[in-house]
C-alpha cells in the first residue's frame, strides 16, 4: 500500500555525468557498466550477466528479469566520448570470446562500485544504488518518448510497472506550476 506513495527518484544530468566521470576515471570497466546500465534501463543483475554474444550488429540483445520482456536495442553513439556507448564497448570488447560476460563482477560488487563512485561524484547517499539508472533514464525521455515506448523499451509486460515513473516531486510540481 506505501509503494503508492513512494516517489522515484533519478539522477539529473549533471549528476549523471559526475558518475561517468568518476568511474571512468577509476576504470573503464565500471564507467561501461553504468552508462550501459543507464542508456538501457537495466537492473544490476541484467548488466552483470551481458556477454559478448548479447552485442550483435550494433545492439545489445537482453533477457529481463523479474517476467520481463527480451529488448533488443542499439548501442548508443554520442559526441560526448563519455556517452558514446558504442565506441566505449568496441575498445573495451577487443579480445573477448563470444559467450564471456563483459563485467564479470557480482551484482553485489557493481552495487558496490556504484557507491564508491557515487562519493566521489558527490551524489547523495540516497541515490547511490544501481537501479537508479533505470529510473533515470526513464526519468529523462519519459516526456518526449511516451509511455507506451518507455514500456517497451524498458520491457515491462504491464504498463502499471511504467507508471511508476509518471510521479513527480512537490519541488517539481511547483516548479512546473511556476514556469506555467
Amino acid at each position: 500500500v506505501l509503494s503508492h506513495f513512494l516517489i522515484v527518484e533519478a539522477l539529473s544530468k549533471p549528476e549523471l555525468m559526475a558518475i561517468l566521470r568518476a568511474a571512468k576515471a577509476h576504470r573503464t570497466r565500471d564507467w561501461l557498466m553504468i552508462l550501459v546500465a543507464w542508456r538501457h534501463g537495466l537492473r544490476a543483475s541484467e548488466v552483470v550477466a551481458i556477454t559478448h554474444d548479447d552485442l550483435k550488429d550494433g545492439q545489445l540483445d537482453t533477457q529481463r528479469l523479474k517476467g520481463s520482456e527480451r529488448t533488443i536495442q542499439p548501442l548508443g553513439t554520442d559526441p560526448d566520448p563519455l556517452l558514446d556507448e558504442r565506441a566505449g564497448l568496441v575498445e573495451y570488447c577487443r579480445g573477448f570470446n563470444r559467450n564471456q560476460r563483459l563485467f564479470a563482477v557480482t551484482r553485489q560488487h557493481f552495487w558496490r562500485l556504484v557507491q564508491r563512485h557515487g562519493k566521489t561524484a558527490g551524489i547523495p547517499e540516497r541515490k547511490r544504488y544501481p537501479h537508479i539508472f533505470k529510473h533515470s533514464i526513464a526519468m529523462h525521455v519519459i516526456q518526449k518518448a511516451g509511455i507506451e515506448n518507455l514500456k517497451k523499451f524498458l520491457g515491462h509486460k504491464s504498463g502499471a510497472s511504467t507508471m511508476a515513473y509518471l510521479k513527480v516531486t512537490d519541488e517539481e510540481a511547483s516548479a512546473a506550476v511556476q514556469r506555467a
